[in-house]
């Protein structure tokens, strides 16, 4: 197993700062170069054609996250109008179908999810060219719903090999860069089950980026 570094962050990979590195520059000085960064696809910060071309000029591929769910919308049975947003959002940022790319909802650390809102949404994906992604708190001791209805939505599509999904862990946290797989999971899943996992931050005053490893190379097939 090779742990591949990337990063995420809710703020553009070029966004200027105070100090006259861009964000893209702070993470390379703070750590290292980042095979791959996951920007928001929808919201006010999405991800633009610009900072798309500025990314793969530095042979960095995109996670595209969904960071504009809301706690009562992602409680729902009904997951549909949550994918057709998603689906909209990538087809206008240029994302192409039916090549194996993932979307992510990003689900608070804090926050409640329903299984059943989980399937509906990684269903209409599918169905619509798109490999469904969850991010969520696997630390069950803080956040025990995660770890609950995430196990429900496993056991639901087990038969339908999950629906593909792809799993990204948000626990636990370090503040060194561990050189082992380490992620927790939830009770149904094993930490290799995890594909990605944000252990760590790398910050600048109000502007923060997560520091995440890939499991190994096979995930980079999930990225624009």
């Amino acid at each position: 197993m090779s742990l591949i570094y990337g990063t995420d962050s809710a703020m553009p990979a070029n966004t200027r700062l105070t100090n006259g590195y861009n964000l893209y520059e702070w993470v390379m000085r703070k750590s290292c170069f980042p095979s791959f960064w996951g920007r928001s696809l929808t919201g006010e910060r999405r991800i633009t054609a610009e900072e798309i071309e500025f990314l793969r000029s530095k042979r960095c591929k995109i996670a595209l996250v969904i960071r504009d769910l809301n706690e009562q919308e992602i409680c729902q049975n009904d997951g549909t109008h949550s994918a057709i947003k998603a689906v909209e959002a990538a087809k206008n940022a240029g994302v192409p179908q039916n090549k194996g790319i993932a979307l992510f909802a990003y689900i608070p650390s804090e926050w409640s999810v329903n299984h059943n809102w989980m399937t509906s949404f990684a269903g209409n994906l599918l169905n619509n060219g798109y490999i469904p992604g969850f991010i969520g708190n696997t630390d069950s001791s803080k956040n025990f719903n995660f770890d609950r209805q995430c196990s429900h939505y496993v056991l639901a599509t087990r038969n339908a090999d999950q629906l593909h999904a792809v799993y990204w862990s948000t626990e636990p946290k370090y503040n060194f860069d561990p050189d082992i797989w380490a992620s927790y999971a939830p009770s149904e899943l094993l930490p290799k089950d995890m594909h990605l996992w944000s252990y760590g931050n790398i910050d600048f005053h109000d502007i923060h980026a997560a520091k995440v490893y890939a499991h190994d190379s096979s995930v980079m097939k999930y990225f624009l």
